[in-house]
C-alpha cells in the first residue's frame, strides 16, 4: 500500500520537524537545495552536511534517504556525471534519483534528445557511484518515450522507478491530470515499485493510490500560503505563518494518505 515521503529541505531546518511527529521510512532531499542559484558552486548547507558526516548525522534520521537529482534547467546545464557522483559519494544516500532533464509537453524532438543524453550520462553515474542504490528518474511527453526511457534504463538494472507528476498536476488542467495518470498507470505494470514525486492534490491520492510512495513538499508550500490542511481540503488560517503549521499539515496528510487503506474504491 502506498506510503507518504516528505521532501526535506536541508536548508530550512524547520522542515527537519515532519518525519518526527510521524512514522517515516523515507524522507527525500533535493540536490538543488545544495547549490549556489548564482555560481551553481555547492553551498554552506552542503558544506554543513559534509562536515556533519553525511546525510543521515546532518538530518539525525536512520531511515532511508532518497537524493532528488530533480532540478532547474539552469542547474542541471552546470552538472555532469562526475560532479553528481561527487555528492552522492560524498553524502552517502541510501539511494539516488538518475539524471533529469528537459522533456515538456509537445516538444517531442528535444525530449528524445534529452532522453539519450540522460541515459548515457546516468549510465556513467551509475558506474561511479556502486555502493548507493540508483532509481530511475522517467522523462517523456509520449507514452513511447515514456516507454523508451523505462527499457533504457532497466539496462543499467534499475528496477525502482520515480515519476514527476507535479510537473502534470500543478494548474489542475485536466488533460495534464488524465496524461499523468496514464503514464504512471502504465510505468506501474513494469516497476518493481514507483515513486511519485511531487503529488500534492489532497483530493485526487485515491486516484493514483496504484503507486507505492508519494513524495510531497506541499505541507510546507502550503503553509508558506497561509493555508492548512483541514481533511483533504485547503482552508486559510489565521495569524502569521509557523513551522508549527507545517507540520500539522503533514500530520494531516498522513492521516490522509493512511485513510487509503480502508478505501475500497476502483478507478
Amino acid at each position: 500500500m502506498v506510503i507518504l515521503s516528505p521532501i526535506v529541505r536541508l536548508d530550512v531546518k524547520e522542515t527537519f520537524d515532519v518525519f518526527k511527529a510521524v512514522p517515516v521510512e523515507m524522507v527525500v532531499v533535493r540536490l538543488q537545495d545544495l547549490v549556489s542559484k548564482r555560481t551553481y558552486s555547492f553551498n554552506k548547507t552542503y558544506n554543513d552536511a559534509i562536515s556533519a558526516g553525511g546525510l543521515h548525522n546532518f538530518l539525525d534520521f536512520h531511515g532511508h534517504i532518497l537524493l532528488s537529482l530533480v532540478m532547474k534547467d539552469e542547474i542541471i546545464a552546470n552538472f555532469q556525471p562526475q560532479k553528481y557522483a561527487h555528492v552522492i559519494n560524498s553524502l552517502a544516500p541510501d539511494s539516488y534519483t538518475t539524471i533529469d532533464g528537459q522533456t515538456y509537453e509537445g516538444e517531442y524532438s528535444l525530449s528524445s534528445r534529452e532522453i539519450e543524453r540522460i541515459y548515457i550520462e546516468s549510465k556513467e553515474l551509475v558506474k561511479l557511484c556502486p555502493r548507493h542504490q540508483p532509481l530511475g528518474l522517467v522523462k517523456g511527453c509520449t507514452e513511447n518515450q515514456i516507454e523508451r526511457h523505462m527499457e533504457l534504463l532497466k539496462s543499467l538494472e534499475i528496477e525502482d522507478f520515480v515519476f514527476h507528476v507535479g510537473d502534470f498536476l500543478r494548474h489542475g488542467d485536466p488533460n495534464m491530470i488524465m496524461k499523468a495518470r496514464s503514464f504512471s498507470h502504465r510505468m506501474r505494470k513494469n516497476a518493481k515499485r514507483l515513486i511519485l514525486y511531487g503529488i500534492g492534490s489532497q483530493e485526487r491520492l485515491l486516484e493514483f493510490s496504484f503507486a507505492d510512495v508519494y513524495v510531497s513538499f506541499n505541507h510546507f508550500v502550503t503553509a508558506k500560503n497561509g493555508m492548512k490542511f483541514v481533511g483533504t481540503k485547503k482552508v486559510k488560517y489565521s495569524g502569521s505563518y509557523s513551522p508549527k503549521i507545517v507540520v500539522d499539515n503533514f500530520i494531516q496528510m498522513y492521516k490522509n494518505v493512511e485513510s487509503l487503506k480502508k478505501q475500497s474504491r476502483l478507478f
